[in-house]
């Protein structure tokens, strides 16, 4: 009998081993006329460029207001100062949000910036609100004792598990106070550096965070945008296999939003440069986001990442990470590592790899728990990598039959609506039953498909 560590290795080398190496694409393979044209253009807007708005905070400004929200906070009642920032005192976690005194297109700005002056240093975070979910896009910055202006582009705006904000629906700005402490609020202002557009910006960000930039080629097509610096890469080809996978994806969910932004797959010349470009990327946006020991690619943020392969044209992960970026930016849904989206990807991947999971499936049946209850695995948790063939089968089972398909078509939608991917509250809705009954109907047929 196998340890765990040993089963652990034999389940990711059968589900993600090469079995089928494509032949090495050569250099006169790389020209990919025509591609960026195959993108529709976004519409330009006519603001103009500079600043767009700006706010600024007096001594006698008291913060009150319909449009003003003061949570675990309040402005310090000593004497105003003329001419000076709004002193407020918070609580850890304590925050203070803002709405525009008039329509301010937030979404067209590049950047912004928050004169303030901290009493000791401090951690905030600043966040512009999306009002029609209630979500937010943050940066966490690190205050220093006294006056300072934190300048931020909207593009290193991150958010967290769950719906996803969207730029172009922000209408409020906030500061949180992760420490608690004592600030004066001076100025918040919108800037537009230039005529670009958000989807534009996110990409010209992504092609800096590269080891060197002027190597990266980016190529369009449809809704997918590809950077890479790895020189013998086939775009056409894998153009051709998003496509599919596209295609099938629709298929298979017709109730699939449209993607809101383009989806950029990034495919790097090798490890080295994934890794560093994973500490640039998420130092950016003021996390410590990276692949595991043993991952070949990594999507966040709705970006999809993996390293180029010469034993593939197209490389199975390539397919992975396009599809998970692909349903975060067409469902509005972060769920990084969710049951249903890896198992999902799994099925996409594996019409690439054409790889036989049957033995995978055979042993991981045969483990003496195997056929447990799906509480754990489908609570809408991150899960861990041994337990992707389970995943990868339920994912089978549901897509294998033309109800059980309309009812995760319909249940996602509910999904992304709530912000989780937890199948017992939906189950008895769209399935019939409450999971209970699921992981008895599920087990059954995957004993009868794969276990003898």
């Amino acid at each position: 009998m196998r340890n765990a560590a040993v089963h652990a290795a034999l389940m990711a080398s059968l589900l993600w081993g090469v079995l089928r190496p494509s032949d090495a694409v050569s250099a006169e393979q790389t020209a990919c006329e025509g591609l960026e044209q195959d993108v529709a253009p976004f519409a330009a807007t006519t603001l103009p460029v500079g600043l767009i708005y700006r706010r600024a905070f007096f001594g006698d400004d008291r913060l009150e207001g319909p449009a003003t929200a003061l949570v675990g906070a309040h402005v310090r009642a000593e004497t105003p100062t003329p001419g000076r920032g709004v002193g407020l005192a918070a609580q850890p976690g304590g925050s203070l949000e803002l709405v525009p005194e008039a329509a301010v297109p937030i979404g067209a700005a590049s950047r912004l910036r928050l004169v303030v002056a901290a009493a000791t240093p401090m951690r905030i975070e600043i966040g512009l609100g999306d009002a029609a979910t209630g979500t937010r896009l943050y940066r966490p910055v690190d205050l220093v004792a006294g006056e300072q202006i934190v300048d931020l582009r909207l593009v290193d705006l991150r958010y967290d598990r769950g719906v996803v904000p969207r730029l172009d629906r922000a209408r409020s700005w906030s500061v949180r106070f992760v420490d608690g402490g004592e600030i004066e609020l001076r100025a918040f202002e919108l800037w537009r550096d230039d005529d670009l557009d958000a989807a534009t910006r996110e990409i010209d960000a992504l092609r800096e965070d590269f080891d060197d930039s002027s190597v990266v080629s980016t190529f369009h097509r449809g809704p997918f945008v590809i950077l890479s610096d790895a020189p013998l890469l086939d775009p056409e080809a894998v153009f051709d296999a998003l496509d599919r996978m596209h295609a099938q994806t629709r298929a298979l969910l017709p109730n699939m939003p449209v993607a809101t932004r383009p989806i950029p797959l990034l495919v790097f010349a090798d490890d080295t440069q994934y890794i560093r470009f994973w500490r640039r990327f998420s130092a950016r946006v003021g996390a410590d986001i990276g692949p595991r020991k043993g991952d070949e690619g990594l999507a966040w943020l709705g970006v999809a990442t993996a390293t180029f392969s010469p034993e593939w044209s197209v490389r199975p992960t390539f397919v992975h990470e396009a599809h998970h970026a692909l349903l975060e930016r067409s469902y509005g849904l972060s769920a990084g590592r969710s049951w249903i989206l890896e198992g999902l990807a799994i099925l996409a991947q594996l019409e690439v790899s054409e790889q036989d999971l049957a033995p995978v499936y055979r042993h991981g049946l045969q483990r003496r728990h195997a056929p447990e209850s799906l509480q754990a695995l489908t609570n809408g948790t991150p899960i861990d990598t041994s337990d992707y063939w389970q995943v990868a089968l339920l994912a089978e089972w549901l897509t294998s039959d033309s109800g059980r398909r309309a009812a995760l078509d319909a249940a996602l939608s509910e999904m992304a609506a709530r912000g989780d991917t937890d199948l017992r509250l939906v189950a008895p809705r769209y399935f019939g039953a409450d999971l209970g009954v699921v992981t008895a109907e599920f087990w059954s047929w995957a004993w009868f498909a794969h276990g003898l």
